[in-house]
């Protein structure tokens, strides 16, 4: 569900260093695909460069984004390597505020707009989900385009009938419990009521693949607002 939204549409200026897909600033949103791929990862050192086959994830990823009608496309990272392997688009350079190891993503996203005000609209890809598809980012493209303040993906299955592909949403229906000093609580059902699989919706689950979001969202410090769409991929 989504609601439409009025847009403003500002006259900017671009460095001519900025490497520009296809926009118009008089008549389109300057839709920037941002990936962050810091250098300082603990779990898996330079996990943005870990390889399959014989390219790195942010390769598979940017080739990916390359080939959708994004206004720019930008890596931010504050480590050398990774610059080095994201040559070919335009870098941004992180600040070491937003590339801690307990900065949230938002913060490298706000440090992001900061130095371009010409971005009205950030696709935050991560390319830790180097199996994502340009349809994907099409459709969240499109749902922009409809007046969606922000658009993110969640899981989806597909079903084949009678030669037609379906698809349809992927929801959990787990019963989920919290863990507190007290002992354990119901998060998302009533004890009382136990629902059925049948007899309710269940939960639409997130998978972190992209995030596409106004800038005046982030400008208020979020990257998903209540006037949102939901972008539906395929499990993999």
């Amino acid at each position: 569900m989504y609601n439409v939204c009025i847009l403003q549409i500002l006259t900017v200026a671009v460095s001519f260093s900025c490497k520009l897909q296809n926009w118009n600033p008089l008549t389109d949103n300057h839709v920037a695909a941002l990936i962050l791929a810091r250098g300082g990862s603990k779990g898996i050192p330079l996990k943005n460069l870990v390889k399959i086959g014989n390219r790195s994830i942010l390769n598979i990823t940017l080739n990916t984004v390359l080939q959708v009608d994004f206004s720019s496309v930008w890596v931010s990272t504050d480590n050398e390597r990774i610059f080095k392997e994201a040559a070919y688009v335009n870098v941004h350079w992180r600040s070491k505020e937003s590339a801690t190891d307990d900065a949230p993503s938002i913060l490298g996203v706000l440090d992001f707009i900061r130095s371009h005000p010409e971005a009205d609209v950030i696709a935050l890809i991560q390319c830790t989900s180097p199996f994502i598809k340009k349809w994907y980012l099409m459709e969240a493209i499109w749902w922009i385009n409809q007046g969606a303040e922000c658009v993110f993906s969640v899981s989806s299955v597909y079903i084949i009938k009678h030669f037609v592909t379906v698809k349809s949403l992927h929801r959990s229906f787990h019963l989920r419990w919290l863990e507190t000093e007290e002992g354990v609580q119901p998060l998302n059902f009533n004890i009382e009521k136990r629902p059925r699989r049948q007899d309710w919706n269940g939960e639409l689950v997130e998978n972190g693949m992209f995030y596409f979001v106004r800038r005046s969202v982030v400008t208020r410090g979020f990257l998903q607002s209540t006037r949102y769409t939901e972008a539906n991929v395929k499990n993999v």
